[in-house]
Formats: structure tokens, C-alpha cells, sequence
């Protein structure tokens, strides 16, 4: 990086200190508190995440007043923090994992460590004082439904501990079992049922702990997923998908056909009770347990599109024609079941640009409309009792933190705040607004504006977010990613920018034409146009300086911020790029990786027109400045595409910075990666857009 002036930092910090508490540096408005991972007890307790700057903090809390305490905390210094939390049936006790598996059971390492941090299991009691007993490597734990034991995968085996004997050792109790997809204990805790994947079909198996083989309920040319045990125990449902064919490239974003069907564990007679016309369904959403369930023994629900937007349809066991229970024009994000027949909804019914919530009888589809102060739901859970749900919930000047609803009373029993964790900044600037624009090709575009509190004319920064299947809110993310991005934009507009947070085509929200836009991503960038009207939307305001309009984002949004430059550097007059595709031809070689050109479904054929719509197409164009920043052990994005991009700028003499943080992830492990890209991206469009 340039040698900067040290007045524009101490600028930045004297306007961090008039908008609330004296921080402790130009980067404590990103110490927030944010609540993630929430898990439900069986009883009336949950336990949850919660990370702050470089804290991860395991916390408790149980009824009747839901004082939350903490477990343990641990920080990021050496890059494995908490990541997974689960609390027992009896709310007794917590497992928690420290640490992501990346390879094997490595994990990231961005402290740059000898030996990386392996991905750790612990147990600890709920009591005050406890301290956590190691299990030992491994991921995905959890509990067996009486509690007696914990469970975790290591490797390709499923591991358990038994809790009833105190002299009992961890042990491997079903080679292989790491493979098991969905698994569903049975309701005595001594058989899983799963799916597993075996490359391009899965089958729907049955494995009896201590047995040395699986027996296979269901077979077959399709993929099965999402097995749920009847409430019986005498049936399992799953949905069906088309298997692959070898000499198709799929996308992994877009719909396909499905089914709803149920095996009878006696008889093994399997019934199709629903069928889709068409490509109704996705599996990759944000509440993968809400594609499909048992609301009692008389009903099943499952999400669908088969209308082009995502609701819940209820159909009965013995079959016949689903009812839809959420309306159309919207989408449900996610869905909890409290008590038989009653779902706990989180959806965009009654605005579509932030998240409300509902609960819903499954059996007559009554709906009841759920107060809540907060813009931002998710990362919902609901205890065992039939009467509490937890869930992260948010508003324009507070992260997510947790929310206990008594669906009882309609009170809520806790609310979290951010002075609870000691934290007490406030941002200057007003909260953001939704607005609409229009496109380059004229299609209408929602967004959200941060708007500074200074007059103008203003320097101003087009926001572009990940994915592509995300939704931006005129509030705190539930992602801890997105939350990050949210609070920068706070800050920029703060420090005297005005922000335009673009909810372009593909994502989500919006229904399934606009996630599934014609001509997207590697097709032709139709995307792109939603951006391209942001930004002459923006040079057209009176409050903004149309020479000092710049771009930024990260992963997908990276990408769309190099169209920018790339396509129209005179309209963007520089950019900060975080870990972005730039090339959707080139296919990543690291083994595991995500690798978006395959995933993204660019095939051999297509990669003369995926080069001509990714950034690297238009490259001859470039003219602005670019940050590119990206973590080398980034496992969605190969770092790769921003070596490459970098020698492809220096060689056609554009300004071009490139910081890489060695052993970083994608998501950012440490917190000090999102305090070094605030340093270098505020540093950059400081003097880049010349405030």
C-alpha cells in the first residue's frame, strides 16, 4: 500500500468519537456483538455464539427468565474460535466445536501457525464454573435424542462419547458414518436413517448403531435427501431428484424438479405423494431443515416454488393435493416447527424488503401475524416445550442478538442488547432507506441508501453483496459476513458517503424470475445492469459528486465490482474487490474447492462465453483503480483469480493493490482480517476518490 496521511485516519477517528462512546481505534464500530448458531433444548433452554471482535463467546439460557450467562469464551488469535454449538435435550450440558476442517481435519490457518488448528470438539456442563472437557478432532456434533451420548464425525467415521459412563473413551461406532446425509436418529436412539451421496444418485439407508452394515430402505438412479421420521416412527419421507447426468455441467443456484415421497419401514412399500411439473424446488437455501418435515403424524410440509416463489405447501400422509399455507408475492426464509401442527415462519409477507414473522396451524393453514421490533429474523430454533422460540433478531442501529418469544403469553422473555456484551457505539449517519431505480435495460431495482448527515455533494460508493442468493436489508445482516459489510457501509456514509446497497438480479427475496434472471452470471452478465443503473443513478442524484463514484464487494459482489471497472471506468472511478471470480471460464484445481465455474454450471463448451462476461473479458477496458484483497486459503473463491487479475492489470499499466492475508478463509476466521480490509479499503478510497 501508498504511504497515506496520517490526518485522514485521525479524521476518521475523531468522527467515530462524536458519534457515540470513545472508541478504542478507527475499526471498534466493528466490535459489535452478533448472535449466531442458536440451539434448542428439548427443555425450555437454548445456547448460542456470540462473536465479538475477536471473542467468540458460548452462552446459556434457560426459563424461567432467560438470563443469559456464559460458558466459555475463547478468542481468534490463533484462528480456530467457537463455530458450533449444541445443547443437550435436558439442556444440561453444551458440545461446541472450535475451528473449520478444511483438509482432513485442518482447519484454516491464518495465525500463520507451524502446525494449523486442527477442528476440536468439547463438552462442558451448564453450570456456573464448568470447564470444557476435550473430546478430541472432529466436526458436527451432537446429541443423541435421550442425551446419553454426543456424537461427531471425524474423517469419513462417526464417532461417540458415552455420557452415562464416566470412564467410557470416545470411540469410532459406524465406520464410514461421516458419509451419512441428514442422518435422523430413530425415537429410541439406536438406528440413524440418512441419505448418501454416491456421485450423482444417493440412496436412503438405515444403519443400527453397532451393526457392521447399513440396510438400504430406498435405491435407485435419483438423489434422495431430507429423510424425516414420522412422529409414529413407522414411516420416513424424503424428497427425489433427478440423478446426474455424466455429460451435463449443472448449476448449482438454479431449480429442479422434485418429488415428496414416503417409505413404510415395515412393508418397505414407498408412495409418491406430490410430484412438481416443473424445476419447483432448490437445495440450497439458508434453513435446509424447512425444505421438508412432519408437522404431525397426519401432515408433512415442504417448501416449493412450483408458483415462482418460495412458500410452504401442507399435504396429507395418505397423499392428495397440497394446500399452500404462506401467500404468493412473497418468500418464506425459514420455519420451525413449535408443537405438532403449529410452524414458527420467518418470511418477507408483509414487506418485502426486510423479515416478519408468523405462526401458522398447519392443519387449517390459519395464520397469525407475530409483533416483532426487529427488520432482521433468522437463525430461528424452538425449544422442545411448544411455547418458546429463539432467534437472532436485528434493526438498523443493532447487530442480531437473541430473541426468546413466549408463544404463550406473545411477550418476549429476553431480548438482547448490545450494552449486555459492553458495547456502546453509535453511528452518526441515519439509518439507511430502501428506494427503487431503474436499470440500465430499465428493469426496477431495489436497494437500500446510506445517506450521510453532512451536505454535499458527496463521494459515493455502489455496495454489490456475495452469493449471488443473498438479500441485503435496510438493517444488521443475520450473516456474520454480510452484518461486516453492513456496518462498513454505516461507516462510510458516516465518514461522509453515500452508500447504494444493491439488491441486483439473482438474488433472493424477490421471487424465482428474479433469482433465475435470464442471461445471469456467466451467461451474459445481465446482472451487471442493475449495477450499472446504481451507478448512474447515483451520478444523477444533486447530493453526490459524480466524478467520485466508486464500487466495492466481496466473493460475487468482487466479481461485479471488477465488471464495473472493467465495463465502465468512466463512470466508476475506482473499486475495492474482495476475493472475487474474475474469470468464469477457469476452473479451480484445489482439491475440495467450491470451484464457481463447475458450480455455477460452466461447461466445456461454454467457456468462450463465460470469458467473454466475466471481468477478465473486458479487461482491455480497465482503466480506474483497484484494491484487490483476498485470503490464500480461501475455499471459494481460488486466490488464484486475484493473482491472476493483478498480473493481467500491471501488464495494461492499471492501478492496481493487491493485499493477500496468508491462511485466510473466505468468511474471515480472524477479526483481524476485517479490521485490515476497513485500514486498507478506507485508505484506498481515500485517496483514490480524493475526499
Amino acid at each position: 500500500m501508498l504511504n497515506r496521511s496520517p490526518m485522514l485516519l485521525l479524521s476518521a477517528l475523531l468522527l467515530s468519537t462524536a458519534a457515540g462512546a470513545a472508541p478504542v481505534d478507527e475499526t471498534s464500530f466493528l466490535a459489535y456483538p452478533m448472535a449466531t448458531d442458536i440451539s434448542a433444548a428439548e427443555a425450555p433452554a437454548f445456547a448460542w455464539l456470540v462473536r465479538q471482535g475477536q471473542t467468540s463467546k458460548l452462552m446459556i439460557a434457560a426459563a424461567p427468565d432467560f438470563t443469559p450467562r456464559q460458558l466459555f469464551a475463547r478468542d481468534d488469535v490463533d484462528g480456530d474460535p467457537i463455530t458450533r454449538v449444541v445443547i443437550a435435550p435436558d439442556g444440561s450440558r453444551v458440545a461446541f466445536q472450535t475451528g473449520s476442517a478444511v483438509a482432513g481435519d485442518d482447519g484454516y490457518n491464518p495465525a500463520s501457525l507451524l502446525e494449523p488448528p486442527k477442528a476440536t470438539l468439547w463438552l462442558i456442563d451448564a453450570k456456573p464454573g464448568a470447564r470444557p472437557l476435550r473430546l478430541g478432532n472432529g466436526v458436527a456434533p451432537r446429541f443423541a435424542p435421550d442425551g446419553k451420548r454426543v456424537l461427531w464425525r471425524r474423517g469419513r467415521d462417526l464417532w461417540a462419547l458415552d455420557l452415562a459412563d464416566a470412564n467410557a473413551k470416545a470411540a469410532v461406532i459406524a465406520p464410514g458414518g461421516g458419509r451419512f446425509g441428514g442422518a435422523q436418529f430413530s425415537h429410541d436412539g439406536q438406528s440413524l436413517i440418512f441419505t448418501q451421496d454416491r456421485g450423482g444418485f444417493a440412496h436412503l439407508g438405515r444403519h443400527q448403531l453397532g451393526s457392521d452394515r447399513i440396510d438400504w430402505l430406498v435405491t435407485g438412479a435419483d438423489r434422495l435427501s431430507s429423510p424425516m421420521l414420522s412422529p409414529d416412527g413407522k414411516t420416513v419421507a424424503y424428497l427425489r431428484w433427478p440423478g446426474r447426468e455424466h455429460s451435463v455441467t449443472y448449476d448449482g443456484t438454479a431449480n429442479q424438479p422434485f418429488a415428496v415421497e414416503t417409505v413404510d419401514l415395515a412393508t418397505r412399500e414407498v408412495t409418491t405423494l406430490w410430484q412438481t411439473n416443473d424445476a419447483a424446488g432448490n437445495q440450497s437455501s439458508d434453513d435446509p431443515e424447512g425444505h421438508l418435515r412432519w408437522a404431525d403424524d397426519r401432515h408433512l410440509v415442504f417448501r416449493s416454488e412450483q408458483d415462482g416463489w418460495a412458500r410452504l405447501y401442507a399435504i396429507a400422509r395418505a397423499g392428495g393435493a397440497p394446500r399452500a399455507l404462506t401467500p404468493t408475492g412473497c418468500e418464506v426464509a425459514e420455519s420451525e416447527l413449535v408443537a405438532p401442527d403449529t410452524l414458527f415462519v420467518v418470511h418477507n409477507c408483509r414487506d418485502i424488503d426486510t423479515r416478519q414473522l408468523s405462526r401458522i396451524a398447519v392443519s387449517t393453514g390459519r395464520e397469525q401475524s407475530l409483533a416483532s421490533d426487529d427488520l432482521v429474523i433468522g437463525n430461528a430454533a424452538a425449544s422442545g416445550d411448544g411455547r418458546h422460540v429463539a432467534f437472532a433478531g436485528s434493526t438498523a442501529d443493532e447487530a442480531p442478538l437473541l430473541r426468546v418469544l413466549d408463544l404463550q403469553t406473545l411477550r418476549t422473555a429476553h431480548r438482547e442488547r448490545p450494552r449486555d456484551h459492553g458495547y456502546a457505539y453509535r453511528f452518526s449517519a441515519p439509518p439507511p432507506k430502501v428506494v427503487r431505480f431503474k436499470a440500465a435495460d430499465g428493469a426496477t431495482v431495489p436497494a437500500q441508501i446510506f445517506l450521510p448527515s453532512t451536505p454535499g455533494p458527496h463521494p459515493a460508493l455502489v455496495y454489490v453483496h456475495g452469493g449471488p442468493p443473498r438479500q441485503m436489508f435496510p438493517a444488521f445482516h443475520f450473516s456474520p459476513y454480510y452484518a461486516g459489510d453492513y456496518a462498513i457501509n454505516r461507516r462510510y456514509a458516516e465518514l461522509g458517503d453515500v452508500v447504494v446497497a444493491v439488491n441486483y438480479r439473482s438474488g433472493v427475496g424477490y421471487g424465482r424470475a428474479f433469482r433465475e434472471a435470464e442471461k445471469r452470471g456467466w451467461r451474459g452478465a445481465s446482472e451487471y445492469q442493475d449495477v450499472l443503473g446504481a451507478g448512474r443513478w447515483l451520478a444523477d442524484r444533486k447530493d453526490v459528486d459524480p466524478k467520485r463514484i466508486g464500487i466495492w464487494g466481496g466473493s460475487y459482489g468482487g466479481l461485479l465490482t471488477a465488471q464495473a471497472l472493467a465495463r465502465n471506468s468512466d463512470l466508476f472511478a475506482g473499486g475495492v474487490a474482495v476475493h472475487g471470480v474474475f474469470d468464469w471460464s477457469w476452473p479451480s484445481a484445489i482439491p475440495g474447492h467450491l470451484n464457481p465455474s463447475a458450480f455455477f454450471g460452466v461447461a466445456e463448451a461454454d467457456r468462450p462465453t463465460a470469458l467473454a462476461a466475466s471481468p477478465v473479458g473486458a479487461v482491455d477496458g480497465w482503466r480506474s483503480p483497484v484494491l484487490l484483497f483476498s485470503g490464500d486459503q480461501d475455499m471459494n473463491v481460488d486466490v488464484g483469480e486475484t493473482i491472476d487479475l493483478t498480473q493481467k492489470l500491471r501488464a495494461r499499466g492499471v492501478d492496481v493493490e493487491t493485499v493477500i492475508l496468508p491462511g485466510e478463509a473466505h468468511d474471515f476466521v480472524r477479526y483481524t482480517a476485517w479490521q485490515r480490509l476497513w485500514r486498507e479499503s478506507i485508505d484506498f478510497f481515500e485517496e483514490k476518490l480524493r475526499r
